[in-house]
């Protein structure tokens, strides 16, 4: 990944390009007056001779400069809020609310108007009394960052970015909103500017979630927009020693959703301890009387980085398979043998928590007593989250619907895992010295794993996984608005029939090919 140039240059004025760099947007927006001032650069040459002709053309000329440097004054010109490459998304001003726009196609007549109000509300929620600058030039002092030139690795607008947010406070949403939210319900839930209607594909193969958080709920709640659809089914957990002002978000958020609820039971969550495994369990077994296709679990600080219908239709392309991580690094070997030998030949893996898992994998793990002896035996065990879910996928002699048959190791060309987009550097090892999991981190490493900062967008926004890990909500928060915008507005692209998703790549993974149906 490239590093951004040091400094930044904020003392120009908005005319000053040499500063502010000419790009092809730049340029195609200055064509016009470029070709109009050359024109009176001739004129003015023959004109010399005569005074007043000369006095008109100059007075023109100041009139022309003053509509180049404050366009927003004399007309509303269309605001960028998110621009995947490829496919630019505009929101503009119609009838007092915006509409979205693709590719200077106007779509709002394919999308609902229902949708259309969601996108008003969420927008108008979003940036509340700022609005973003038509200046383009990177040289305008206290513009919000552009999430396009974000987006697209700028290193001009990146310095600009990380400068931004030393010097401006964060907006957050105080957690009253969401403790007094099921005073108004309705209100609240148009506000936050939730879809609540999806198309028939999507309501075809409901998902369900389970989302374990004990912190910022503005950013849980966040991820829960994100990911929402009123047909799928989602199950919180929250940390029994978290404040009671996060427990009391959080239930005031779930008490608006009728499809989104608390976790039946509560626990205190340690890391590395059993009570870190048995929230994802009773969120299943709370989740397992609704009617759903696949179970994905998150953690409070991960957002997605594929649409619900683009999840939609990877789940579809494995056809039942689960992804779950594994490594046959044999370090951790010791976390198990000092114990009793595992149940029924099992050889226990160690892997990442997080996992696409299907019905029939739930349906295992719940009510499949070799499953419940392996669960008794890793309580036993140091860190029974990272054992319990890839040895149960990698052992096929236990039958598991969906589990795999091969060599259980991820690895990027074989068994890529793609449930979840996380950077450990080279705290990931496998078996054979390699690190399946480093990239540069453009943000902070904190134990070893990146916390995603403005400089890793262009990388997030070009992944095959479904889900990113992780943003801590103070750190650098514009990664998370850039990506929650890139990601909103892909929906609405979706949905306008402009933008679908190549699903090949993951119907040929060989853990498609090679699972036991």
């Amino acid at each position: 990944m490239r590093e951004p140039v040091s400094g930044f240059r904020s003392s120009c004025l908005p005319v000053c390009e040499s500063d502010a760099g000419i790009t092809s947007a730049n340029l195609e927006h200055s064509m016009p007056v470029v070709r109009i001032a050359y024109r009176l650069f001739h004129v003015t040459l023959h004109a010399a001779r005569r005074p007043w002709l000369l006095k008109a053309l100059l007075i023109l000329a100041a009139l022309l400069g003053l509509l180049r440097l404050f366009p927003a004054l004399l007309t509303e010109e269309p605001v960028s809020f998110v621009l995947r490459s490829g496919f630019p998304v505009l929101v503009q001003p119609s009838d007092g609310l915006p509409y979205p726009s693709v590719l200077g196609s106007d779509v709002s007549g394919d999308i609902s108007t229902e949708l259309q109000q969601d996108v008003a509300t969420r927008f108008k929620d979003h940036l509340g009394s700022k609005q973003k600058s038509p200046l383009r030039l990177l040289s305008v002092p206290q513009r919000l960052p552009s999430c396009l030139a974000l987006v697209q690795g700028d290193r001009d607008e990146v310095n600009y970015a990380l400068q931004y947010m030393e010097q401006n406070t964060q907006a957050k949403i105080p957690t009253s909103r969401f403790i007094t939210a099921p005073q108004d319900c309705d209100s609240y839930v148009k506000s936050r500017g939730y879809i609540t209607h999806s198309i028939q594909e999507e309501r075809d193969f409901p998902i369900a979630y389970s989302i374990m958080m004990y912190r910022d709920p503005e950013q849980a709640e966040r991820l829960l927009r994100a990911i929402y659809r009123p047909h799928n089914y989602y199950c919180i957990h929250v940390d029994a020693k978290s404040d009671k002002e996060i427990q009391d978000s959080m239930r005031g958020i779930t008490q608006c959703l009728p499809n989104v609820f608390l976790a039946s039971r509560q626990n205190v969550v340690d890391w590395a301890q059993f009570n870190s495994l048995e929230p994802w369990l009773y969120c299943m077994s709370d989740l397992w009387k609704f009617s759903w296709k696949y179970f994905i679990n998150l953690t409070g600080q991960e957002f997605p980085l594929k649409t619900n219908l683009q999840i939609v239709r990877i789940l579809k392309a494995l056809n039942g398979a689960n992804v779950v991580d594994t490594t046959r690094d044999p370090h951790p070997a010791w976390r198990w043998y000092e114990t009793f030998p595992p149940p029924n030949d099992i050889r226990p893996y160690k892997g990442l928590v997080f996992m696409l898992a299907s019905r029939g994998f739930v349906d295992y793990m719940l009510h499949n007593e070799v499953a419940h002896k392996l669960l008794r035996w890793v309580s036993y065990t140091e860190f029974p989250d990272e054992s319990y879910f890839s040895t149960l996928n990698h052992n096929p002699h236990l039958k598991v619907p969906g589990s795999y048959r091969g060599d259980p190791e991820t690895n990027a060309e074989l068994k890529p895992y793609i449930a979840r987009f996380v950077n450990w550097g080279v705290g990931w090892e496998d078996h054979e010295g390699r690190y399946p999991f480093f990239w540069p981190c453009g943000g902070k490493r904190v134990r070893r794993v990146c916390v995603f900062g403005v400089r890793d967008l262009p990388l997030l926004t070009d992944r095959k996984e479904l889900f990113a890990n992780k943003f801590i909500f103070d750190f650098q928060h514009w990664a998370l608005d850039c990506l929650e915008e890139w990601h909103f507005n892909m929906t609405l692209v979706e949905y306008a029939g402009k933008l679908s998703i190549d699903t090949s790549w993951y119907s040929n993974l060989d853990i498609v090919r090679n699972q036991v149906l």
